[in-house]
């Protein structure tokens, strides 16, 4: 059995986190050592080239580019026909990010990643969520839970402080912006509302 990791499949950007070895969290560098990695997807070949190089790529081949695939996530009818005739689902696309989420993690720990919870928008639906969970099996995770992401910041936030009160976190993200209202008391959280704009 590998590491359990956290990863966040952004509209924009998407991220790994693991637990270092003082129990603390913390973001895991891609292999170009950044600490996050760009949502795109480049297919021009047999192998699809997924972050900064992908990205860069969407001005000269622009029709070999998918971003922002993470709002067609539940989106049955969702396909991107690349100019070699192949076609994608939202999931398979997502799935390329996961799967490069992963082996990067998997560089950084210096040991295989088999699991990870995955932060969504608080806005998606059972048809999203069950897309995300659906990708991460075709990225070769096992996806243990999907999780808010303004309740996961508020989660590390409460956990990491040991602060008690309430909270408000909010997710201004590339593609999102939510909100989470929460009571955080010894270590249990107690999600008031969620809100989105």
């Amino acid at each position: 059995m590998g590491r359990v990791i956290g990863l966040d499949l952004g509209t924009t950007y998407s991220g790994a986190a693991g637990v270092n070895d003082l129990g603390r969290p913390e973001m895991l560098l891609n292999r170009d050592g950044e600490a996050t990695t760009p949502s795109v997807v480049l297919f021009q070949s047999d192998s699809p080239l997924v972050g900064t190089m992908a990205k860069r790529s969407a001005v000269t081949a622009p029709l070999d580019v998918v971003e922002f695939v993470k709002r067609a996530m539940g989106d049955a009818s969702f396909r991107f026909d690349s100019t070699e005739g192949r076609s994608y689902r939202a999931e398979e696309v997502s799935a390329l990010i996961l799967k490069r989420l992963k082996e990067d993690a998997e560089l950084a720990l210096g040991e295989p990643v088999t699991e990870a919870v995955v932060t969504v928008p608080a806005y998606f639906e059972d048809a999203h969520r069950k897309a995300t969970m659906d990708a991460g099996a075709i990225a070769g995770l096992d996806v243990l839970r999907v999780l808010n992401e303004p309740t996961a910041a508020a989660l590390a936030y409460g956990l990491t402080t040991g602060f008690n009160g309430t909270a408000l976190v909010y997710d201004l993200g590339g593609g999102t912006f939510d909100v989470t209202i929460l009571r955080i008391a010894d270590g249990s959280f107690d999600i008031v509302a969620t809100g989105l704009a």
